[in-house]
């Protein structure tokens, strides 16, 4: 995915950039970006780098506001998702500090984020004072350095954050997209991007309309057909998430008839409504006017163009069952955006990084069990020829277990020194309705 370049304005905005044609990622600023998201990932968020934001309305060529660091999605044991963003400044001094605080304090309300972090080499002490008033946390190299040695045995890069293989599908990704004219811009931007900040609802109805480009569009080449899946993928468990977060407050029963309310257009639902009491008001003059003239009464029911309709969404029932799953093992289910994103943009790309024992709690036989469920309901939205890209989620292999106590002040091993985990028995995944 392109990455976009923040324009704030003032003197943050006049500064001088990366020398063209330089990777982001490869500056100074995008290793620390990268920097916590690995911090952050390995505290049990599911992280991106570089997401844009979007600005509606805007002229052509000014479609992106800016772009948030690094964005995470935390999810505790009661399922609930808490949103935050980091904005990462690799430059030292104070220069520009107020600023960047009180601009941090609208982007959290812009974006309605439950936590932002300004994160720089240092940090004044007029700058912690600011950021206490405006409840913004701060990170400095310090703080930095001590929690990236309580996590070194996490792989410096894999899947979104900066995952060499991730980072090569992505790139090609968007080069192909240019000559798939039914996968709009709008669509594939909000499956890559905007959908992080989604509810349920749009989620849903993003990854619907993506099926139903793709069955327009045909054939999709390869990596964009599965780099596309896999976003869809991860929109499904997301909203599934989400979903299951509320049924302490709801039963499925009522979240079901709550997605089918937001799902269809309430417009059309008011326009079928009105047509419905037309129709029975003239099929009632008529038949009062018969009997005005002498003819028989008769009980005479009219069709209802709402029922005809507006009929239940066919996916629901997956849904609703995928949600239900994912409540009744929160423990499992809280990590499970974690395994889709190393499980389609980091096993399924190719790369090795998730081999590391650092990522082996998110590859057991339950979590593999939730993903493949997951995956059934993707078929269900999104169609069988989206979903078949990620076929190879069935041969996904698991951990048996971790053994001893791990060392997580070790670097990670090189790849080819790292041994693949054994793959359990399919027996230990009884799951109805999956093959």
């Amino acid at each position: 995915m392109v990455a976009a370049t923040s324009d704030r304005g003032g003197k943050q905005g006049s500064r001088k950039g990366p020398a063209a044609g330089t990777n982001r990622a490869d500056t100074v600023g995008g290793e620390l970006e990268r920097r916590i998201a690995r911090i952050e990932f390995a505290e049990g968020a599911v992280t991106r780098l570089r997401v844009p934001v979007p600005a509606p309305g805007a002229d052509a060529g000014r479609e992106i506001l800016t772009d948030i660091d690094v964005l995470s999605l935390d999810v505790d044991l009661r399922l609930r998702v808490s949103r935050s963003s980091a904005e990462c400044k690799s430059e030292r001094g104070q220069a520009g500090e107020p600023k960047e605080l009180v601009w941090l304090a609208g982007f959290r309300q812009l974006l309605n984020l439950d936590r932002v972090t300004l994160v720089r080499p240092t940090i004044s002490s007029r700058g912690r004072e600011l950021a206490r008033r405006l409840k913004i946390s701060t990170l400095d190299e310090r703080t930095i350095a001590q929690r990236e040695n309580a996590n070194k045995w996490l792989p410096e890069r894999f899947a979104h954050l900066d995952g060499p293989e991730c980072t090569a599908a992505e790139t090609r990704t968007d080069a192909q997209l240019k000559g798939l004219p039914t996968l709009t811009p709008e669509l594939t931007q909000f499956l890559r991007g905007d959908a992080l900040l989604a509810q349920p609802s749009a989620l849903l109805s993003g990854v619907e309309m993506f099926g139903d480009a793709v069955v327009r569009q045909g054939a999709l080449p390869e990596p964009a057909a599965s780099v596309l899946a896999g976003h869809a993928l991860f929109a499904i468990v997301l909203a599934g998430v989400q979903d299951a977060g509320t049924l302490d407050a709801r039963t499925p029963g009522e979240l079901r008839a709550a997605r089918e309310q937001d799902l269809v257009d309430p417009t059309l639902f008011s326009l079928l409504d009105r047509a419905d009491d037309l129709i029975r008001h003239v099929v009632t003059r008529v038949h009062r006017a018969y009997v005005d003239q002498g003819a028989e009464p008769l009980t005479v029911t009219a069709p209802s163009l709402r029922e005809s309709i507006a009929r239940p969404l066919p996916y629901l029932d997956d849904y609703v069952d995928f949600v239900e799953r994912l409540r009744s093992n929160p423990t499992i289910a809280r990590d499970l955006l974690q395994t889709t994103e190393l499980a389609c943009f980091e096993v399924l790309l190719g790369g090795d990084a998730w081999k590391s024992p650092a990522f082996g709690h998110l590859f057991t036989a339950e979590h593999k069990g939730l993903l493949l469920v997951a995956l059934r309901c993707l078929t269900r939205v999104a169609g069988e020829q989206t979903a078949s890209h990620l076929a190879g989620l069935h041969e996904l292999k698991t951990f048996s277990g971790q053994v001893g106590v791990p060392d997580r002040s070790m670097a990670p091993r090189p790849p080819s020194a790292t041994t693949a985990p054994a793959e359990l028995p399919s027996e230990q995944l009884p799951i109805e309705g999956i093959e």
